[in-house]
């Protein structure tokens, strides 16, 4: 399967799951799966395909509240085995403020399935909304 793809299967299905439709998120990542988050990040790093999904199904609704989330894909640019995509999301917190800000993820596959992502995105802002700044 052609990787980038592969990548916009797995943004959909991420949006389907926060939609509320079940999903089964073990398809899209080897186990050994690696998410590089920006360094100010409280975790900057997610090893293993259980810890990364575990991020999707259990540690977003701490920050969003899920049903409100969307993302607006504006670019997806593939080479080899990387797949750059540049996207917004804009939700509700799970105290209900306002959120939008804009992403850069670097995805690399592996025999087609994600195995290590660097996630990129405006932290000062995230943190000031999150701090109620």
């Amino acid at each position: 399967m052609d990787n980038k793809i592969r990548v916009q299967q797995f943004q959909d299905d991420l949006a389907r799951h926060f939609a509320g439709e079940a999903v089964d998120f073990t398809a899209h990542f080897t186990e050994q799966t690696k998410w590089h988050l920006p360094q100010s990040t409280a975790s900057p790093l997610l090893q293993g395909r259980n810890a990364v999904i575990a991020m999707f199904e259990q540690g977003v609704s701490s920050y969003y509240q899920p049903d409100t989330m969307r993302f607006e894909h504006l670019h997806r640019i593939a080479e080899d085995d990387l797949v750059h995509s540049h996207f917004s999301l804009t939700a509700k917190t799970a105290t209900g403020q306002h959120y939008h800000n804009h992403y850069q993820s670097l995805f690399r596959l592996e025999e087609g399935l994600i195995a290590e992502v660097w996630e990129y995105f405006d932290t000062a802002y995230l943190n000031a909304v999150f701090s109620g700044g």
